[in-house]
């Protein structure tokens, strides 16, 4: 590059270098701090609500021969466990007959076929919640399984008030290797990222790992009804559009989490991260900016830092903002990582924020073009 146009390059670059870094320390401060502020609720309501727990699976026998148990122990007076046989064709249907003989909590919805246009997960889903006998709704996958017998007593403490939807906590077992931690990282963060937005008054998604809405909420909205042809989104998509800063809470006891294993190999975690990014571009547009500020900034800030480093003139002013930027974040998550109860160290916060934020640049550009019709 011509020495004329090298100056004015470098300070261009250093421009966008330092907005970026205030950006990504504004996201910090001003949205994800706020969850070292949250106070969860641990009071007993006045009555203890009536909860159908739905569980929408498909050739899900040996996940079910765990879970079921487990949800039978919970610790709560008045509950019934709803699962939704979409059209398996293992021995599921049959072990559940006899799960629903032996317990009058169990009911069992078998679907046999798909109308034509519509995805199948949504519509078992849909099926599920119409015969749920209780207005509160309590969803799991059957790979999941809660992290104590006080999950729906402690997501019912949220029912129980005026709020409509409750946001959880729903991580991934913690295993040997960097896929692993990669993984883990990749929940933490979206779960920083949707709680804190829900906590600021712009509550933009849920998981179905673990979450609860009012079944008259999801008829009124006609439940799935906007976006049922799509591909996922079952459960992010209709808190997309149900979700308001009046009628969303969030549950941050580790009492009531939903644990589940984790992708073992880059190719399939690759298809279930790139099966939601598909799906976020039908977010509200206000979603869509704020995430797309934070993931676009963070991007351009490490293309841009090399470039900085090379040069004696910004060398300085690049350290700095780097190592200010890095180490504000990493202080920050481990404070949230706190009250989340991630088993994340300090140090790999640096390492997996970069890491992530190239791989989910990756799996953007496919998942912007993807037509892929899957169970999920």
């Amino acid at each position: 590059m011509p020495t004329e146009f090298l100056f004015p390059f470098l300070l261009g670059l250093a421009g966008l270098f330092v907005f970026c870094a205030v950006i990504q320390i504004f996201y910090q401060w001003y949205f994800f701090l706020r969850i070292l502020q949250f106070k969860d609720q641990d009071g007993e309501p006045a009555a203890w609500p009536p909860v159908s727990v739905v569980i929408c699976a498909r050739n899900e026998i040996e996940n079910l021969k765990k879970l079921i148990p487990l949800l039978l122990e919970q610790d709560y007076p008045d509950f019934e466990i709803i699962i939704i046989d979409d059209r398996s064709d293992d021995p599921m249907y049959d072990y559940m007959l006899e799960q629903k003989a032996a317990n009058q909590q169990v009911k069992l919805v078998r679907i046999n076929y798909t109308p034509e246009g519509m995805n199948p997960k949504k519509f078992a889903l849909t099926m599920g919640i119409r015969s749920a006998k209780n207005p509160n709704l309590l969803f799991t996958d059957a790979d999941c399984f809660p992290a104590s017998d006080q999950w729906i007593k402690t997501m019912a403490r949220h029912m129980a008030g005026q709020e409509e939807i409750t946001l959880a906590y729903s991580p991934y077992l913690r295993e040997k290797g960097f896929l692993n931690l990669l993984i883990r990282y990749d929940t933490f963060f979206t779960a920083v990222q949707y709680f804190s937005f829900a906590l600021a008054g712009l509550p933009y998604m849920g998981v179905g790992r673990n979450l609860s809405y009012k079944k008259p909420l999801f008829m009124k909205l006609k439940g799935f009804f906007k976006h049922m042809p799509l591909n996922g989104g079952d459960d992010d998509l209709f808190v997309n559009r149900a979700a308001s800063r009046d009628n969303i809470s969030i549950c941050l006891s580790p009492k009531a989490y939903t644990y589940s294993v984790p992708k073992d190999s880059w190719f399939a975690w690759y298809r279930q991260k790139t099966r939601h990014l598909a799906v976020g571009r039908f977010y509200k547009p206000a979603h869509k900016w704020l995430l797309g500020l934070y993931g676009a900034t963070n991007l351009l800030f490490y293309l841009s830092l090399l470039p900085l480093l090379v040069f004696p003139l910004t060398m300085p002013l690049a350290a700095g903002f780097f190592m200010f930027k890095i180490l504000n974040q990493a202080i920050v998550m481990n404070r949230v990582k706190r009250i989340i109860a991630e088993p994340i160290s300090f140090w790999a916060f640096p390492v997996l924020d970069f890491v992530h934020c190239i791989l989910i640049f990756a799996f953007a550009i496919p998942a912007r073009f993807s037509r892929r019709v899957t169970w999920m």
